[in-house]
C-alpha cells in the first residue's frame, strides 16, 4: 500500500465529517476490486464504504456488471451518449437527475468518500 499516511489522512477526515473525493483520468472495471483488496488490511472501511460513480455500463454491460456487483454506485449517463437511442433520451435524463439529488444528499451529510 503505497502512502500509507495519505489513507490515514483521509480516514481522518471522513471520521470528521468531511467528503473526500477521489480522481483518476479513467477507471476500469477491475478498480473497484484493486482497491477493495489494497485497503482490506489497513483501512477496511474505506474499501466498503467509497461510492464509485460510474457510467450506466457498469450496471448493463454483461462483461462490466460482474466487477460492480456489491460495489456502491451513484450511476450517471454520460452527455456524450444521450442522444444514442432518442427514444430513451428523457429516460436517462431523468436518472442523472435522482442520482445527482442522491450524491447530493450524501455529500451535504459528510463523511463521503466519492470515486
Amino acid at each position: 500500500l503505497g502512502h500509507p499516511d495519505r489513507w490515514a489522512r483521509i480516514a481522518d477526515l471522513l471520521a470528521q465529517k468531511h467528503n473526500v473525493v477521489l480522481l483518476a483520468n479513467h477507471q476500469t472495471e477491475a478498480d473497484p476490486g484493486v482497491f477493495a483488496h489494497m485497503l482490506a488490511t489497513s483501512h477496511p472501511q474505506l474499501s466498503t464504504d467509497v461510492i464509485y460513480v460510474a457510467g450506466d455500463r457498469v450496471v448493463t454491460d454483461p462483461m462490466c456488471k460482474p466487477f460492480s456487483m456489491g460495489r456502491n454506485l451513484f450511476c450517471v449517463h454520460s452527455k456524450k451518449h444521450l442522444d444514442d437511442i432518442p427514444e430513451l433520451k428523457a429516460s436517462k435524463m431523468e436518472t442523472n437527475r435522482k442520482t445527482l439529488v442522491a450524491m447530493q444528499r450524501k455529500l451535504n451529510e459528510g463523511g463521503t468518500l466519492l470515486w
